[in-house]
């Protein structure tokens, strides 16, 4: 949970997750996406509650399932929502609370380099449990929903690249990419000054400008996750890739952007991070409830019985 929520962890390290999973496999990973997609508290509790729902919308953006595929997907999502509330957000209710302490005098890189090795675990954690129901999912799809998933992908990077400014002038490019992050910092901080404005502006224009090479390693990602979609491996081969492949999605991403985050949280006022420490406290609160309500543990299908289906 960095201060800011265009750190991938912010809030919780949900956001990169949906990233990670090239959004197919992230339909069985992505429960941490859902509790970011909110961007307020009273969102997050909402949208953890009804994450089923939310992930069988986002699902229906990419590929249209089966009947029996959407079963398939319903019954191990459910699995894993439960899994995750008793197991998980009692962790993200530590990291917040964590992180509100840590960062309350003021947030330094090595601050934000922790929020991301503590963000990083929990992830891992996610990808770990449930790399073997998206594997069951993806192979199950047909070379058919296969062509068509491909279709949603480039439909989704024509978006992207027109959100990002590709192929515009450099200058375009900034503004969006400016505008971008401080919408995310107001957020969390509440409104910016002109001289705060101004600053961020400058700090943001002096980052090197990678959008041509993030969006080519989108299409490189995608590419591979469909590659993989088509190679034949078995259950076992496709979870272990997919263990490989998630964690890695964005990267190098993160410190590039560390010292940004370090540099615009001098430049709060007392009243700005009072704002951002008391939307932590918020989370921690929602994440301690959230798990608090779980029920009792269903009785998972055995892994043997899993791989038959």
């Amino acid at each position: 949970m960095s201060t800011f929520p265009g750190s991938p962890h912010a809030a919780g390290p949900g956001r990169l997750c949906g990233r990670l999973c090239g959004r197919l496999c992230g339909l069985m990973l992505a429960l941490l996406a859902l509790l970011l997609a909110a961007g307020c508290s009273s969102g997050l509790r909402l949208g953890y509650n009804q994450a089923e729902i939310l992930a069988n919308w986002t699902l229906s953006d990419y590929v249209d399932l089966e009947p029996h595929q959407r079963d398939l997907f319903g019954r191990r999502f459910r699995e894993m929502h439960d899994w995750h509330r008793r197991e998980q957000l009692p962790e993200y209710a530590r990291l917040a609370r964590e992180t509100r302490t840590r960062v309350e005098d003021g947030l330094t890189r090595e601050d934000v380099d922790w929020v991301i090795a503590r963000g990083r675990g929990r992830l891992e954690a996610l990808i770990e449990q449930g790399a073997g129901d998206a594997a069951d999912l993806m192979l199950s799809l047909t070379p058919e929903q296969v062509k068509g998933l491909e279709r949603a992908f480039a439909r989704a990077n024509r978006k992207m690249a027109q959100s990002w400014g590709i192929g515009r002038p450099v200058a375009e490019q900034q503004r969006l990419r400016t505008e971008r992050l401080v919408g995310q910092v107001e957020r969390l901080t509440g409104k910016l000054s002109r001289d705060q404005l101004e600053r961020v502006t400058e700090l943001s224009d002096a980052l090197p400008l990678t959008n041509d090479q993030r969006f080519a390693e989108r299409q490189r990602r995608q590419r591979e996750l469909i590659a993989a979609l088509q190679s034949g491996r078995n259950r076992a081969e496709m979870a272990t890739w997919l263990r490989q492949w998630a964690p890695s999605w964005e990267r190098g991403r993160d410190l590039q952007r560390a010292q940004l985050y370090a540099d615009i949280d001098r430049l709060l006022t007392p009243v700005q991070r009072r704002n951002a420490m008391d939307r932590l406290q918020a989370y921690a609160d929602d994440f301690a409830a959230l798990s608090a309500a779980a029920g009792p543990q269903r009785q998972a299908q055995p892994q043997q019985q899993r791989a038959a289906n």
